[in-house]
């Protein structure tokens, strides 16, 4: 018996504004989904952030739901729970998967409400819990629904857990909500979403994975998508342990070059630039070597440029201003500082726009 464990596309994200970023994210979506129809697994498990928003935009409502209709028709169901992107923030807004359940029917199926579901092939039960994402805040609850799954789960021995949380010491994020003996022991799998670099770890007789996101969300993730690669994993557990197969498409190309300082630094720069087709270049640059970049860029065809000239006292960042995306480059500094990028974007957005605050911060704390 076979399962695909996937998570984070962020279906409707446009990093630096960009339509084509955009696509990117569609394209890596729609090329995961090709890719389970051809290996045909028994179900797919989704841990969560399918979309960027909780009110999705047209194009990314409507790609989610091509791409899992493609799935129901090949008799593929679907087990997937919300993060913390997914997850409303006001009381009175339905979810997202709410169209996508109306849409799908059955075989779509969430955890809202239920925590659990039971799949079954030729005699073969296979338990699967989950829960949505949870803030630190509202952990606690998180515990005892945990709990509740660990008891439900006892009589079955193929057991899957569904999560989407930053767990403690297995994440670069700046914040975590639990730890690795918070989830409910004696489970086969473990599936993560949040974290968007693949996370592979025995953890007593079960493997803990994240699947990581299906494109490059931030820049600084692409050192990791070279090593270990995007996608999701194929995990079999037809045998008494998993074996877990990792399934990769491929990504916008990156160069991200952050101290060139010198010739043999420009060299480097310049053999990576010459191997990547369109890419996002984010590079800092000495300004004694600056025009000799800048010869190299417009001789290159590229997608987005940034730049930061170094002159030995200060750093002054220098924006594409055709591309430059604000939300971007603040999210960037959030995450630098290790602020809670999420939270307090979202006071920021509610500022600008002349919202109630506090009303804000109530149903952020109340929602999870």
């Amino acid at each position: 018996m076979q399962f695909v464990h996937i998570a984070d596309n962020h279906l409707g994200y446009r990093q630096y504004n960009l339509d084509e970023r955009e696509k990117d994210i569609y394209r890596a979506f729609k090329e995961c989904i090709d890719k389970i129809i051809e290996i045909k697994p028994d179900f797919v498990v989704h841990s969560g952030d399918l979309f960027e928003h909780p009110e999705p935009s047209v194009n990314a409502l409507y790609t989610a739901i091509e791409g899992f209709k493609k799935l129901m028709e090949h008799n593929i169901p679907i087990y997937i729970i919300h993060g913390n992107h997914d997850k409303p923030r006001r009381d009175f807004k339905k979810s997202p998967f709410t169209i996508l359940k109306k849409v799908l029917g059955d075989r779509f199926k969430t955890f809202f409400r239920k925590k659990c579901h039971i799949f079954e092939k030729e005699g073969r039960e296979v338990f699967i819990g989950g829960n949505d994402f949870t803030s630190r805040s509202n952990v606690s609850t998180l515990h005892e629904t945990y709990k509740m799954i660990e008891v439900d789960s006892k009589n079955y021995k193929d057991r899957i857990l569904l999560f989407h949380q930053s767990l403690y010491s297995y994440s670069n994020l700046p914040t975590y909500e639990i730890q690795l003996d918070d989830l409910p022991q004696g489970f086969k799998y473990y599936a993560g979403g949040h974290i968007h670099q693949r996370i592979l770890r025995n953890v007593g007789d079960g493997i803990l994975a994240y699947s990581g996101s299906t494109e490059i969300y931030t820049y600084d993730e692409y050192e990791d998508y070279e090593k270990n690669g995007k996608g999701f994993y194929l995990v079999d557990i037809s045998r008494e342990d998993c074996d877990v197969d990792r399934i990769d498409i491929k990504c916008r190309d990156f160069v991200v070059e952050k101290g060139i300082t010198d010739e043999e630094s420009f060299k480097r720069f310049l053999e990576k630039l010459k191997s990547k087709n369109e890419p996002v270049v984010i590079c800092s640059v000495l300004r004694d070597l600056s025009e000799r970049l800048e010869r190299a860029l417009k001789s290159k065809k590229t997608l987005y440029n940034r730049i930061t000239y170094l002159d030995g006292i200060s750093e002054e960042e220098i924006l594409d201003i055709a591309h430059m995306d604000i939300e971007e480059v603040f999210r960037e500094f959030l995450k630098s500082r290790n602020y809670d990028v999420n939270f307090v974007y979202g006071i920021y957005d509610e500022v600008i726009r002349g919202r109630d605050l506090y009303k804000y911060l109530e149903d952020y704390f109340r929602c999870f």
